[in-house]
């Protein structure tokens, strides 16, 4: 069932609406058309439903919200070192809104926007064209996700777009999950599962140097499933590094994640070369929709995409669409 419904009014006066997609089950998914944000992730469980995601109740603490608290993140997700690329043989300066870097799409990128959404049979589409030089962006680029919600409890998000001119687009979604939210009580407790083997280490500014590092012997390998506890104490300011994944498809999740206990289960499968994992162990508490939920690391962040600073990394998965292309990637949250 698919209900599409008022929700707010920005502060300049856009109308938002929140889109309610149901199954048999009970399971439900709240997206607004403000970002594309994904407000609300109700699963059955053992105890009843939970709402495993993060987020607020009103609009305007999202317009507010530093975090990309359940955006679509783009043009460009993570990170691009001192905000600039080259394209068909030209140097392209992006918004610098961190620094030096070009983050997450700008000052404004796609999870501050307004999107369109239509009602398409079983699932629904928001859509977004982001113009010619936004946040320095080269083409107008048309920009598309449509949203399944299926009978296995499994939450479906494809994801495409198209250019008319040379570009760069690397969309993610950027839930905070927390499986037993009930606790008042961060992901220290959760068991967690990376199917990767690798990682992208960082420089001073936050940006891979180009190498790959491989987890063994490290507090990075979750190649099984691990109580965070450990490997977030052996980490000063936790995670927020990018996987390489070795062992994707629509068989094999690229990670699993469990609360206290085992249950709920998540597996996130996806169609991307890499996953940057965040602890979100620099927020101290979210004001969550159902109270606040203490930290550090009240929640974390599973991001499919290509590697940070593609671009400027010859060896990195190119992030390059050019007019004749249609760049697709499929994100989805299984719940067992």
């Amino acid at each position: 069932m698919i209900t599409i419904q008022p929700f707010d009014t920005t502060q300049d006066g856009h109308s938002v609406s929140l889109v309610i997609l149901k199954n048999a089950s009970g399971m439900e998914a709240h997206f607004l058309t403000y970002g594309a944000i994904l407000q609300r992730l109700i699963i059955p469980d053992k105890r009843d439903y939970t709402d495993v995601v993060l987020g607020y109740n009103d609009l305007i603490t999202y317009e507010n919200d530093p975090y990309f608290m359940g955006q679509l993140v783009g043009r460009n997700a993570n990170r691009i070192a001192n905000a600039e690329v080259v394209l068909d043989g030209k140097k392209v300066s992006l918004s610098a809104n961190e620094g030096t870097n070009h983050l997450h799409g700008g000052f404004e990128g796609f999870g501050k926007k307004i999107w369109n959404v239509a009602e398409l049979d079983d699932e629904v589409v928001f859509s977004y064209r982001s113009k010619d030089g936004e946040e320095g962006y080269p083409g107008n680029l048309q920009t598309k996700m449509f949203v399944k919600l299926t009978e296995a409890n499994e939450l479906i998000m494809r994801l495409e777009a198209t250019t008319d001119q040379e570009t760069i687009v690397n969309l993610t979604r950027h839930e905070y999950f927390n499986l037993n939210p009930q606790s008042g009580e961060g992901i220290t407790k959760h068991a967690l599962q990376i199917n990767g083997g690798g990682i992208l280490p960082k420089n001073e500014n936050n940006v891979p140097t180009g190498e790959v590092l491989r987890v063994e012997s490290t507090p990075f390998d979750l190649q099984e499933l691990k109580v965070l506890a450990e490997p977030l104490s052996e980490l000063d300011g936790g995670f927020d590094h990018n996987y390489v994944l070795e062992k994707y498809s629509a068989e094999v999740p690229a990670a699993v994640l469990a609360a206290p206990g085992g249950s709920p289960k998540m597996e996130v499968h996806c169609t991307q070369p890499g996953l940057q994992f965040y602890s979100a162990a620099g927020i101290d508490a979210v004001p969550n929709k159902y109270g606040a939920i203490q930290g550090p690391s009240p929640a974390l962040c599973l991001e499919p995409q290509y590697f940070p600073d593609s671009p400027n990394h010859p060896n990195f998965p190119s992030t390059v669409l050019k007019p004749d292309a249609v760049y697709r990637h499929e994100i989805r949250y299984k719940f067992l």
